[in-house]
């Protein structure tokens, strides 16, 4: 076993379990591979080469392809049980009768554009499932490619990273507001309406701040899974995804959030964790990083929300 991943582990609040550091090696071994496939592609003409449209209705080009490759023969090779697979280029397989104990979601390169533009950050993301919605995700792992750091999470257990970073911890303020927009069609809010998350009123002027108001800052990295785990790990303190989402972009991220005391809610009033673990895009939501306040964060999305998408009963 890598031993760059025990002395993780070391530092979770419970040790795993035998089946769970099966999967955490699993997973871990497949980021290697799939990073070993990306790094030499990034940012090149054959890298960003087309091949189609993948599982998940994006194009797939040959970085993703390649890394999607070597973390499945990992997978094949070492999965400790039997498995449906959730994956963004491939798709899903796996016995069709829903038998098998674990589902496997693998986003090969998370932040596709920056990987083949060469631009940083992209990463793995992976998760293993011992149900069918975001909430049964028991193990994530996601890799970042660009910058060597490594986070994995255990259902019960916490979540550990490589970075040697100390988080943010003033309890109330907004001061980094990550976002992930998707396509321009769904950038519904401005920047500056962003900042009713950080308590601003939705009536401010460019050149106005008002007195005693936090500032604050909009950044859009381009990696749903990084942005989750920043959050998770406090160094940003909200994200918020107005687009639709897939559940292998986002389910190792949000257990990672969820294992270090922060969390997440639609927006749209639907349920999150039930999100099923498939390929369809479906709830968008906001998170917010450990210590906040997530009522107060919820109400101030809620009202974000409404400025694009006004409830009809209201007025």
């Amino acid at each position: 076993m890598n031993e760059g991943l025990i002395d993780l582990l070391a530092g979770l609040r419970r040790p795993p379990q035998a089946v769970e550091l099966a999967w955490l090696a699993c997973l871990w071994d497949m980021a290697e591979a799939g990073e070993a496939a990306a790094a030499p592609l990034a940012g090149t003409a054959a890298g960003r080469a087309a091949l189609g449209r993948g599982g998940g209705g994006d194009i797939t080009v040959e970085i993703d392809r390649a890394a999607e490759e070597a973390m499945l023969s990992v997978l094949t090779a070492q999965a400790p049980e039997e498995f449906y697979l959730v994956s963004e280029e491939a798709g899903e397989t796996g016995p069709p009768d829903g038998s098998a104990p674990w589902r496997v979601l693998v986003d090969p390169v998370d932040g596709s554009l920056n990987a083949k533009r060469g631009l940083a950050p992209y990463c793995a993301a992976l998760g293993v499932a011992d149900g069918h919605t975001l909430g049964d995700v028991r193990i994530g792992v996601v890799a970042d490619y660009s910058s060597g750091a490594r986070y994995a999470a255990l259902r019960g257990a916490g979540a550990v990273s490589n970075r040697n970073i100390e988080g943010y911890s003033s309890a109330g303020t907004v001061e980094l507001i990550l976002t992930e927009m998707g396509r321009p069609e769904c950038a519904v809010f401005s920047f500056r309406q962003m900042g009713v998350l950080a308590g601003w009123p939705t009536d401010v002027g460019w050149d106005t701040r008002p007195g005693g108001m936090q500032d604050y800052r909009v950044r859009q990295i381009g990696s749903l899974a990084l942005s989750l785990c920043h959050t998770a790990f406090a160094i940003a303190d909200v994200v918020l995804c107005p687009a639709p989402s897939r559940s292998v972009d986002i389910a190792a991220g949000l257990l990672m959030l969820r294992e270090q005391g922060g969390d997440a809610a639609s927006l749209d009033g639907q349920d999150l964790w039930a999100q099923p673990l498939d390929l369809q895009r479906r709830t968008p939501f906001l998170g917010w990083r450990p210590g906040m306040d997530g009522f107060r964060i919820m109400e101030r999305g809620r009202r974000l929300w409404s400025l694009a998408f006004p409830d009809p009963r209201a007025g």
